[in-house]
């Protein structure tokens, strides 16, 4: 059987683009320069949605491990809350990673990114441009917008579309975002 380490959990935050990004950072016991796995959630998600889990059994596994909120979600800073901006999240992870690198006693030459889903499509991106990266793991990526959009129906496509272009003329003239329900009923 393979040994099962204890682990502390603690409040951490990094700053990306000058806002605070709320983290837990997980170590585990007796564990000499662990390496670090960098966590965050996909759409609309944050770290209580399970990656507590995840992190848990990497810390078990020796690995020590940072999950991270975005900029606008749950305990991180930012204004207006709940936006999804690909950049700003991009950006997230890149400071995530960095401050992965900058933390002592973990092995900064073996940080490993994981993301789930949309987080699993910033982790293709970030692996492809990080060449220091020791791994990358993406649980059901998210990969292509396009592709994942005209497999839904013509009709709400439709109204994504139109959705998406209220928002941008929204951002353009200075107005809070066009919100929509990132959880509904089937359709």
């Amino acid at each position: 059987m393979t040994r099962q380490f204890e682990y502390v959990r603690s409040d951490v935050a990094f700053e990306s683009g000058g806002t605070p990004c709320a983290a837990w950072l997980y170590r585990p016991s007796d564990v000499v320069n662990p390496p670090i796995v960098v966590l965050a959630h996909g759409f609309a998600a944050f770290r209580e949605l399970r990656l507590d889990a995840y992190a848990a059994r990497f810390a078990e596994a020796g690995y020590a491990a940072l999950v991270f909120d975005y900029r606008h979600w749950s305990a991180s800073a930012g204004l207006p809350r709940r936006i999804l901006d690909i950049g700003k999240q991009q950006a997230d992870w890149d400071a995530a990673i960095e401050f992965a690198r900058s933390i002592d006693g973990v092995d900064t030459t073996r940080v490993v990114a994981w993301g789930s889903a949309f987080g699993g499509g910033h982790v293709l991106r970030l692996a492809a441009r990080d060449r220091r990266l020791a791994a990358a793991i993406v649980q059901v990526p998210h990969v292509s917008g396009p592709a994942s959009a005209f497999a839904r129906n013509p009709r709400a496509v439709a109204r994504l579309i139109a959705a998406g272009m209220r928002d941008q003329i929204r951002a353009w003239t200075g107005r809070s975002p066009y919100r929509l329900a990132a959880v509904g009923r089937p359709g």
